[in-house]
């Protein structure tokens, strides 16, 4: 073999494993520094998570308290009204027996007018006075006023949120 032939063929060999050797240990420092930087950016997100999380507890913790103290003070105010009831209301009839009994068997069972709890004016009990009817209103308003706290409790949770979006713009 001629010996150009055969330095030449040496001279590509030696090339070629250099080349090998040196470009798979470039790409294998890129490969590793695209993992660092994964972990970090993983690591990142996380801690972000965390602080969201950390912070979103604290919003709902707060509400939580807030709305237990507004319960709390509606249970209060609806009990002083219905001990005032009596005191401003004289017991008479107000809805006669078919309009109770209209009222009772309504499809709406919770939003009844109850049955009488004072004496009633007749012997069969199927009538409301003015004491029931002011007392069932009292409640009514009670569940209502605690249903708006309610939901305005989670619009307020909603609305304060963060808005995840911004952060990928």
């Amino acid at each position: 073999m001629n010996p150009l032939i055969s330095a030449t063929l040496i001279g590509f060999m030696l090339g070629s494993n250099c080349g090998w050797f040196f470009t798979d240990l470039y790409y294998s420092a890129e490969i590793s520094n695209l993992k660092t930087e994964q972990a970090e950016s993983l690591a990142a997100a996380e801690q972000l998570y965390l602080q969201r999380y950390r912070q979103e507890i604290a919003r709902a913790d707060a509400l939580s308290a807030q709305l237990s103290t507004t319960e709390t003070q509606l249970q209060t105010r609806t009990q002083e009204v219905q001990r005032a009831i009596s005191q401003v209301t004289t017991g008479k009839r107000c809805l006669d027996s078919a309009a109770v009994r209209l009222l009772n068997r309504a499809p709406r069972v919770d939003s009844a007018v109850p049955e009488t709890t004072a004496p009633s004016v007749t012997e069969s009990g199927a009538i409301a006075t003015d004491t029931d009817v002011a007392g069932w209103i009292g409640g009514a308003q009670y569940q209502y006023d605690l249903c708006r706290a309610r939901l305005n409790t989670l619009i307020d949770f909603e609305t304060g949120r963060l808005d995840e979006r911004a952060n990928y713009e």
